[in-house]
């Protein structure tokens, strides 16, 4: 809503930028290139721009490096049948917080039944097994019985409890559940993100019917250029920022240094693992790491977080051009994070004014004029 009245308010802006205080310019020195933007100093007041020249300052702290969030290995898990069978129920929807242990849904499988079934028909043979063997040895005790009869009798009873175990076996494999049913249970604590499987259809052995995810906590990976690498000390703090949540700072800590450089990028993968307890962060996002220290760096070109735009995924300054009053959009390469500050590595020249607050509405004016000009053509 506030880049939306913001848009609306632009043209009275541009308007009073040409009118305050000072007769209409002649209409060649009111062109501006498409990328360009005039504002008298009264207006950059009013909308809160203010201009000035970066320093050159130590940074204090540490570099900062391109990272992406990652789940953790171990924390997916996906639930589906043994067996092939019937979906008959299913107790849970996508999004939905579940417990380990939690049931999930309910297979009817007939492998299933028909191994119930036979167990229950073992457990029937073995009771009778055991009541002969009984018999047997209480007439051996007496010295009527016949020491074969008895030896069978054992052996008879040992083969059916082996049997037995391993039908209870290839049943705990399957999962619990009574008679013919098969019940498919949560194996960890998370969010059901996908369900594959609608009650009524066959599903076969190995098809995925549930997956869950615990997003409890995020890994992140980030790559250190080769050069950098004495920065990263393991179990270090780090700050982590993200491209979606740019006013948000996460704080974590250097899980695991990988033993080897990529051989691809020359740099060094490092793992840095969040508590997500709300959870807004999620696996694909990109950012920053800033790597931490306690020694002031070198004197860098640096510039403050308020005069960095974004577009298209490239940061740029406002140049500032003060006799003709005009903002021009320059692309820099920025380094190392300290603090509220940039490192400028390059795109920009020492000395060089450019806005250090208000570059949203400069970026709003800018995106304004790209819309009038495509609708003009």
């Amino acid at each position: 809503m506030k880049y939306f009245l913001l848009l609306c308010l632009l043209p009275s802006v541009l308007l009073c930028a040409c009118k305050k205080n000072e007769p209409p310019p002649p209409a060649e020195e009111l062109k501006t290139q498409l990328g360009e933007i005039r504002l008298l100093p009264e207006v950059m007041e009013r909308v809160g721009i203010s201009v000035g020249i970066p320093p050159v300052r130590p940074l204090s702290g540490g570099m900062a490096i391109p990272a992406e969030t990652q789940l953790r290995p171990n924390s997916t898990a996906h639930v589906w049948p043994f067996v092939s069978g019937r979906l008959t129920k299913v107790f849970v929807s996508i999004g939905e917080h579940v417990k380990q242990g939690q049931l999930l849904g309910i297979v009817a499988s007939t492998d299933v039944s028909t191994a119930r079934s036979r167990l229950n028909q073992l457990r029937a043979r073995l009771s009778a097994a055991e009541a002969a063997l009984r018999r047997q040895q209480q007439l051996s005790a007496e010295g009527i019985g016949a020491g074969r009869s008895l030896i069978e009798a054992q052996t008879l009873v040992e083969e059916l409890k082996a049997e037995a175990e391993g039908l209870r076996g290839q049943l705990s494999v399957f999962g619990s559940g009574s008679g013919g049913e098969l019940s498919l249970l949560s194996p960890i604590d998370g969010v059901i993100s996908s369900i594959h499987a609608t009650v009524g259809e066959i599903s076969p052995p190995e098809q995925i019917v549930f997956t869950i995810t615990d997003q409890s906590k995020i890994w992140i990976r980030g790559n250190v250029p080769e050069l950098e690498i004495n920065r990263v000390i393991p179990h270090s703090e780090v700050l982590v920022r993200f491209h979606a949540f740019p006013e948000a700072t996460f704080k974590g800590l250097i899980h695991f240094v990988e033993p080897s450089l990529d051989a691809k990028t020359r740099s060094l993968p490092i793992w840095i693992v969040l508590e997500n307890p709300e959870p807004r962060l999620r696996s694909g996002l990109f950012g920053n790491i800033e790597l931490l220290g306690d020694k002031p760096d070198e004197h860098v070109l640096s510039v403050p977080t308020e005069a960095i735009a974004n577009m298209d995924g490239q940061p740029f300054v406002f140049i500032y051009e003060k006799d003709a009053h005009l903002f021009k959009p320059q692309p820099v390469t920025l380094g190392r994070r300290a603090g509220h500050f940039f490192e400028v590595r390059s795109g920009l020249k020492e000395g060089t004014p450019i806005a250090l607050r208000g570059t949203f509405t400069l970026k709003s004016i800018l995106k304004y004029k790209e819309l009038m000009e495509a609708i003009q053509d």
